[in-house]
């Protein structure tokens, strides 16, 4: 198991460095100011999150935070997997969603990091370790919210989730945390319950 829960890691931190390297190039040119625009959206935040504790994963297995880091990158890019599935698919075409670099961290890296997570990293899970997952959500829906609704009109965000349609932000609200404590949820009865 730890060799597969090494070659899964390494494919997420792999990946994610050479999509990140490459938002940094438009139109033929190299910019840093190029990653401003993909660190506005929770697919390539918690992408990056996941990648990074894969990459602690992969050096330190045995480290309970790096598990639990690496739990609430799990958690994250499911999230991620989850939306486009059930709400970003039917709303703008799943050929949009599921294209270069979108495949990747829409689909493929969280289906890696579930793979990972659920059956070549287990271990026993508490409720408030469980909990943990609950965090990029509820810090990236409070700035999103903030942007789109909240900021200035010039630095004001466009609500390109759709999550505040009809000035309804709080079903969106209350639809995204109960989806991410049932993941929260499912993912630790698969650590703690499940025998595989």
């Amino acid at each position: 198991m730890r060799i597969a829960s090494i070659v899964l890691n390494a494919v997420i931190v792999l990946d994610m460095l050479l999509i990140t390297v490459l938002f940094f190039k438009k139109d033929g040119k190299w910019a840093f100011s190029n990653i401003k625009r993909p660190l506005r959206y929770f697919t390539f935040l918690s992408n990056v999150l996941c990648a990074l504790a894969s990459l602690l994963m992969i050096i330190f297995p045995d480290f309970i935070p790096v598990w639990l880091l690496k739990y609430v990158g799990t958690v994250a890019v499911t999230v991620t997997f989850i939306t486009v599935l059930v709400f970003l698919g039917p709303a703008l075409g799943y050929k949009r969603v599921l294209e270069k670099h979108d495949l990747w961290m829409h689909l493929i890296n969280p289906l890696l990091a579930l793979a990972s997570f659920c059956v070549c990293e287990r271990r026993p899970m508490s409720v408030w370790q469980a909990l943990l997952g609950m965090i990029p959500v509820i810090l990236y829906g409070l700035f999103y919210g903030y942007k789109v609704m909240l900021a200035k009109e010039e630095k004001r965000w466009e609500d390109f989730y759709g999550f505040n349609k009809g000035n309804k932000w709080y079903i969106s609200v209350l639809l995204m945390m109960l989806g991410t404590l049932i993941i929260c949820a499912g993912l630790m009865a698969v650590q703690t319950l499940i025998k595989l």
